[in-house]
This record gives C-alpha cells, structure tokens and sequence, in this order.
C-alpha cells in the first residue's frame, strides 16, 4: 500500500478523500544486538551507479549497481540475509517514480486475470481475490477503495519491470518475483500480518506505507502450521508486541528487507 505524495499528510491524519493510489514493488529473494553495527555500513551502502556498458540500458544501471551492492556486502552476506530485517538508511532517489499509478493504469491488464489479486475474507479466512476475465484498471481503481491490489509476477509481464528482475537475478543468482501492491490512503490493514516463505526486498517507488516487522514466533508453538506461510486462509497470527522489530512508514525511494518467515503487516 502506498499513499501518494499529495495525500501525505492524510496519511498521517487518518482517511483521505483521494482516490489516487501510490505503488510499491517488491522482489524476492544472529541477533539484532549482535548485527547492528555490521549492519550499518549496508544501510549506508551508496546506490549511485556507475557507468553502464554499453550494451546496457540506462534505466536498468542503477538497479544493476544498487542490487549488486547490497547482496554481495560482506555484512550483508555473513549477517543480513535471511537472519535479520532491516532497513537502509539511504534513498534509491532513481527507484522515485519507477513506477507508478500511470504506468499501472497502461499495464495491468498486460497480466492474465488470476495475476491480478486483493486480498478478501471468506467464511474466516483471508484469501485473494482475482479479477475476472476482460477487466480494466477501472476495476482496479474501484477495489483500491477498500483493499490492496496486488500484480503478482508483474516482473514476467510489464516490460519496464523486467530489465529490474533480470537486474536482481543478476546480482543473487536466485529465482525471483517481482510483484507490486497497490493501494490508497485509509486501510486500517492493507495486508494482515503474515509470514511469506521468500526473503523480500521492498522498493517504495510512490506514495507512503507503514510497515511493522516482528520477530519469527517460535515454530514449536504451533508445530502443525508452516511457519513460511502463517496468518493465510483460516490462521490468524496474533500481535506480540514484545516482538516487533521495526515499524516504520516508507517512503518513495526507500528499501527494506524481510527475510522468509518474518510476520509483517501493513496499512495507509
């Protein structure tokens, strides 16, 4: 969920009339006390590119640099991934604006119906919702009023997110999703809080969104359910607050990660 500029103050108020929306996207791929300062030097990683090759294309360079930055930091790759979440201190000022609600209302429907998604309750569940057949980014607009709309695998669809993963598969050598979540301003719960069984990179390219993080519950506690896929269908996480680890609202241009099985939750 995402709150554009002009609807940040509303943000922070409560509801706001706009019935704009902003977008984010988001990539997959020791103790707090104990990373912190290794952690540091990763959040103050400078994302400036450098000169791309001449093969490369432009808007894909600073992606390349930035991504390739991050995964190979030795902090990083001996204490950050997939032990700690964490968000960087710098901007990605070329990730403002990379994407947004224009370039979602030429491309949605560039995906097939069932990649186009918001999340609905059903007889005590919270599952998605697709689309149907021939929608328009007019449907999309009108169920942003009351949830998050999601394009899962946009990054295998939508030209101008693919050179983005390749960039990332580039850098980590590892499978890679790129969806981007939609929202607008006012959702008390854009996404219930939830665990996911791929670390995530989260990229803010428009608007604001608040993001809480908490510490992995011990899998012993409920040792039938997947502790990669909880609070999904008919389980509900609960809030442990004595576990929160991060609440902050992101802003164009900034970047968090979460690694797999860490409980996150969201709202505008």
């Amino acid at each position: 969920p995402v709150i554009p500029p002009a609807t940040r103050a509303a943000a922070q108020a409560g509801p706001s009339r706009s019935r704009r929306g902003g977008c984010e996207m988001v990539t997959v791929a020791a103790s707090l006390d104990a990373t912190e300062a290794a952690l540091s030097s990763i959040r103050a990683a400078p994302a400036e590119s450098s000169a791309p090759a001449p093969h490369e294309p432009l808007a894909s360079a600073p992606w390349r640099h930035a991504f390739s930055t991050l995964v190979s930091h030795r902090a990083f790759v001996s204490d950050g991934f997939g032990e700690v979440a964490f968000k960087l201190e710098e901007h990605w000022e070329f990730a403002v604006g990379a994407f947004t609600m224009e370039d979602v209302a030429r491309d949605v429907t560039l995906l097939p119906p069932q990649f186009v998604a918001s999340g609905m309750r059903h007889q005590g569940g919270v599952y998605n919702q697709p689309f149907a057949a021939g929608f328009s980014f007019a449907d999309v607009d009108t169920r942003m009023d009351s949830a998050t709309v999601v394009m899962l695998n946009a990054g295998f669809l939508v030209p101008k997110l693919a050179s983005i993963s390749l960039a990332m598969l580039e850098a980590t050598g590892l499978p890679i999703w790129l969806n981007v979540y939609l929202s607008k301003p006012g959702l008390a719960t854009s996404t219930q809080l939830h665990t996911d069984a791929q670390d995530v990179v989260l990229v803010q390219c428009t608007g604001r969104k608040r993001w809480r993080v908490y510490r992995p519950p011990p899998p012993g506690k409920t040792p039938s359910l997947d502790p990669f896929a909880r609070g999904k269908g008919t389980d509900h996480m609960e809030f442990v607050e004595e576990d929160l680890l991060i609440d902050t609202v992101m802003e164009p241009g900034q970047v968090l990660y979460i690694p797999a099985g860490y409980p996150h939750t969201t709202d505008t």
